[in-house]
């Protein structure tokens, strides 16, 4: 039989984790006996040690039963009843052991008993109701649930405030490093610096965080057979809004948890025999209206006893009933001071909201569509504000609503949030409620002061002298506490906050618009600077603290939001505000001038005026803008610009660049602007995503009779041949470059077409890296192009002769071509170099960043024998030129009778190399004026250099020299760099 027990033990210890195993030693560790495995021996014993350790330290009999034990303890039921099964079986056990028919008949009707009871916490919590759903209308709970951060213990009251402080990305990132978080299915884990269990744990966070979902998900998962079905034979729901109308009426406990029983009469006695496997859940004790903590001599031990319910629930969270049971509890951060001492070593958990992840799981699970959810979630997440009060689920359905409701009207989801204002207002609105006899204007207007008073202060926790100073007693704010807007702080008992900063900020600029009026605060406001002085530290460096204070003065300019905070809140928005703030935004404009309006500066800016969704108000504050440079980094910043420049009817320059895709309406906005805007000359366009559906209602806005815009530039666009037709035949466009992929659709561009229409087109700038721009010179037929530049695009044999073809035209007007990056294929250079020498127009040649092989060289040399060149400039930089290179050069350069600036820059023949080039240009006598020669390692022959030499030396990089000597077409050029994410504009 010891060989039998032996092994047993060792079967059922292999059935443990790694982790299990360890938590099975450290209760062996700590269980009171006079024979005692030295700790040493167990910590090192592996699965057959330890069973060796048992049954020769306790014996057999002894062994089995503490190894009974101690599964028991860590909650393996599973596990544990079926080695208890076994060893009942056993007929070497004894008769006393044996489980006859009549113990199975028992055990099987408590089986059905709770199989029935699961069944029915199944139904009742598997429905969930929405707040604005219609009679009847329910979601099914996994739906819609999504898992929310836990975070075991307390933080420190500095940490919350931190939180309270950041936003957006910010926000979640603190969120995530807060101390340890943990899983619901550890919840009842041992503590770690201890061993034991806990009996009771508390689940804490602020209102709508998710406390009472998150206690409603337990029971349903345990209901569902997916947690806590090892320790846990049943799990009771009691919630205090329910236990409240009970009042004082005397009732048993055993009645108390028996309604929502499936049969007529629930087991109890079956229930309670085994106090240690039952979970009751106790949902929102900061709800509770009765005390709990007035009963300490008299309290209850017998479940089965009448008394008041509130002595049941003291009994019960004292541990006096049931003192093995566990507990579940979810209460308000601002209530747990108030249950702390009624409960025994508990653990706390505090729900911390959702994740960045988990925020955007629930927006899919909300629109049932993962499609819509992430186009909605992406919406919000450009908004820091709305992001980060995201993290708080209520929040998450707030705006998830109001995004459901737009698109329910058909409209845009895209355009649901414009503006932050409006949110909050709907949020507010709906909760206050002028003709409740708990709202009182006075204590909002006490509430607003307070908030104001707060900002300027810094100050997020209010004391009751704060309360009272501001004509507000704690009886007062008992409405903003209903209302989820106010709440008591978790560490003071008498301190007080608003749920969220931003709350508080939105209060503050209410208080700015109430203080003006005739019935308001004015006399009592001295202490509380005014909107003037408000509007100069937003202008300032560390204007953080009062920025969406700003902004939401802002929103009320809106005429919706004016006249619903008229309505609801009896506060109207005066003339003086509104001439304050178009005052102080005209003057931010003007200052602005000299950063061309950029979006570095200003991105507070545009979501200020954003803000309004005020067009006059805009357009008068933007009426002296001339020019804008944009670069967006989120679909936020992207609305706020689109809004502005779309009012801004003096621009004569748009520079807009996005980092990522944006929705077709955005574009249509921003390419309105070409027909619009009379005095718009020069627009560029950029982003890293395109949607190329939307070309199209670009071409047909550049050929509307409106437009005047002369240049344009897309970059990073794709571009078809149809669209190319449009786009060179542009009535006022005389400059065009695109930067990004020019591709072949089914339609063959019409020359005659081309002709008709005229093309006004002078400059022509291509860079696609896929090589077939080329390929549209095959189509144009522009009478007045001067300039043509490629940027990386390979050129090969037809585009050669497609490039003649042009150039051989006798109204031809080409005298600007770059070829930079351009020349990949030996083969074709020859014939090439062939072509433009042979043209009459061309003046400016540019061969850059094309590292020549000595054959390529040879080629360029020999024609000479047979064209004359008439260059003016010409350049080869970064050709990786040596000094035998330049040797077969000179003759070549020296040909060019007409050459007056040559650009060798960024090359490898080094100091001998110039002197021999110096000295050949020298001695022909030529008309050369500048050489530009570039290199890191040769500065130092610069000043020796041009002490002899006929023509100007300059030391300039490729770049430098392309803005400050060789920019062939003065205001035309728009050239481009997007290097790294950026974009810079020459």
């Amino acid at each position: 039989m010891a060989e039998g027990i032996r092994c047993r033990l060792v079967r059922y210890l292999e059935h443990l984790t790694q982790e299990e195993l360890k938590k099975f030693k450290l209760y062996l560790k700590d269980e009171p006996s006079e024979r005692c495995i030295p700790r040493g021996r167990v910590e090192g014993a592996d699965r057959t040690e330890l069973a060796e350790l048992l049954v020769s330290t306790f014996g057999e009999p002894d062994a089995w039963e503490l190894a009974l034990s101690i599964l028991e303890k860590m909650g393996l039921r599973e596990l544990w009843e079926r080695a208890r099964q076994e060893g009942l079986l056993d007929p070497t056990e004894g008769p006393r052991q044996q489980i006859n028919a009549r113990n199975r008949k028992k055990l099987q009707e408590g089986k059905d008993e709770r199989n029935k009871y699961r069944e029915r916490m199944k139904e009742k919590f598997q429905l969930m109701k929405e707040r604005n759903s219609r009679p009847g209308e329910h979601e099914l709970f996994h739906h819609r649930f999504t898992e929310l951060l836990l975070l075991r213990g307390y933080r420190y009251k500095e940490q919350k405030h931190h939180e309270l402080l950041v936003h957006g990305g910010k926000h979640a990132k603190v969120m995530q490093e807060r101390g340890q978080l943990i899983e619901t299915v550890s919840l009842f884990d041992p503590f770690k610096e201890t061993g034991i269990q806990p009996r009771t744990v508390v689940l804490q966070g602020a209102a709508g965080i998710g406390k009472t979902t998150l206690a409603s998900k337990v029971i349903l998962d345990w209901a569902e057979g997916n947690l806590f079905q090892e320790r846990f034979d049943y799990v009771f729901y009691l919630t205090c809004r329910e236990l409240n109308p009970l009042g004082e009426r005397e009732i048993s406990f055993a009645d108390l948890i028996a309604n929502d029983w499936p049969g007529p009469q629930a087991p109890m006695a079956e229930i309670m025999s085994q106090p240690e496997r039952l979970l009751f859940i106790i949902d929102g004790l900061d709800e509770l209206k009765f005390p709990c903590n007035e009963h300490r001599y008299d309290l209850c031990k017998d479940w089965k006893q009448q008394r008041p319910v509130p002595i049941l629930l003291s009994s019960l969270l004292r541990k006096t009933l049931l003192p093995e049971a566990c507990l579940l509890l979810t209460t308000r951060l601002t209530a747990l001071g108030k249950f702390s001492p009624l409960l025994e070593s508990p653990r706390h958990v505090e729900i911390l909201g959702f994740s960045v992840q988990q925020r955007k799981e629930y927006f899919c699970k909300f629109f049932r569509d993962k499609h819509l959810g992430g186009k909605a979630f992406y919406v919000v997440k450009g908004n820091d504000t709305l992001f980060t009060m995201c993290c708080v689920p209520l929040m998450n359905w707030i705006v998830c609503t109001c995004l459901k409701q737009q698109m329910e009207k058909g409209q845009d989801p895209v355009q649901a949030l414009k503006t932050t204002t409006a949110l909050y207002m709907c949020y507010l609105s709906n909760l206050i409620i002028p003709d409740d006899k708990n709202f009182i204007p006075q204590h909002l207007r006490g509430l607003c002061r307070l908030a104001a008073e707060g900002i300027w202060d810094r100050k997020l926790l209010f004391e009751e002298e704060d309360l009272r100073r501001n004509n507000l007693e704690v009886a007062d704010v008992s409405a903003f506490l209903d209302m989820n807007i106010f709440q008591k702080d978790s560490d003071c008992e008498h301190c007080y906050s608003f749920i969220h900063l931003s709350f508080q900020e939105f209060f503050a600029a209410m208080f700015y618009v109430m203080s003006t009026e005739k019935e308001g605060m004015k006399s009592s406001d001295a202490s509380i600077t005014g909107v003037r002085e408000l509007l100069e530290e937003c202008s300032g460096l560390n204007a953080s603290f009062v920025v969406l204070v700003v902004r939401f003065l802002f929103g009320f300019l809106n005429v919706e939001t004016a006249r619903e905070l008229e309505r609801k809140f009896r506060c109207r928005m005066s003339p003086e505000i509104k001439s304050q703030l178009l005052q102080w935004a005209q003057g931010e404009s003007k200052i602005n001038e000299q950063n061309d309006f950029s979006m570095i500066y200003l991105q507070e800016f545009y979501s200020h005026l954003c803000e309004t969704q005020n067009a006059e108000f805009v357009t008068q504050v933007l009426d002296n803008i001339q020019e804008i440079k944009v670069h967006v980094y989120n679909q936020y910043e992207a609305l706020n610009v689109t809004f502005c420049i779309k009012h801004c009817y003096r621009a004569r320059k748009i520079y807009f660049f996005s980092e990522f895709g944006l929705p077709a309406g955005i574009w249509q906005e921003l390419f309105s602007m070409v027909n619009k805007n009379p005095n718009l000359k020069e627009l560029m366009l950029g982003s890293k995503e395109f949607d190329d559906s939307c070309m199209e209602n670009l071409c047909k806005e550049l050929n509307h009779p409106n437009c005047k815009l002369e240049k344009l530039t897309l970059a990073h666009f794709k571009v078809t041949y149809s669209s190319c037709q449009h786009l060179f035949s542009a009535p006022s466009l005389k400059s065009l470059e695109l930067k990004g992929e020019i591709v072949k659709d089914d339609m063959k561009l019409p020359r005659e077409t081309l002709r008709k229409k005229n093309s006004q087109l002078q400059v022509l700038r291509i860079s696609d890296l896929t090589g077939f721009a080329v390929n549209v010179l095959d189509f144009f037929f522009a009478e007045n192009l001067k300039s043509l530049y490629l940027f990386d695009t390979d050129i090969h044999e037809d585009a050669v002769e497609l490039l003649h073809n042009v150039l051989a035209k006798q109204d031809c007007k080409l005298q600007t071509i770059s070829l930079v990056a351009c020349l990949n294929y030996c083969t074709v250079c020859y014939k090439l170099f062939s072509v433009l020498g042979s043209s009459k127009n061309l003046k400016n040649l540019d061969l850059s960043d094309k590292i020549f092989e000595d054959e390529e060289i040879e080629s360029l040399c020999k024609t000479v024998e047979n064209q004359v060149w008439k260059l003016e400039t010409l350049r080869m930089s970064q050709c990786g030129l040596t000094i035998d290179h330049l040797r077969s050069l000179l003759p070549f350069f020296c040909s060019i009778k007409n050459l007056k600036m040559l650009d060798l820059s960024e090359n490898l023949f080094g100091e001998n190399g110039i002197n021999l080039l110096c000295e050949a240009l020298e001695k022909q006598n030529c008309n050369l004026q500048i050489l530009n020669l570039w290199h890191q390692t040769l500065k130092k022959t610069m000043t020796s250099l041009n002490s002899r030499k006929s023509f100007r030396i300059t030391w300039n990089d490729y770049h430098t020299a392309t803005k400050e000597l060789f920019n062939w077409d003065a205001e035309d050029t728009l050239a481009l760099d997007c290097s790294n994410g950026y974009i810079f504009l020459y």
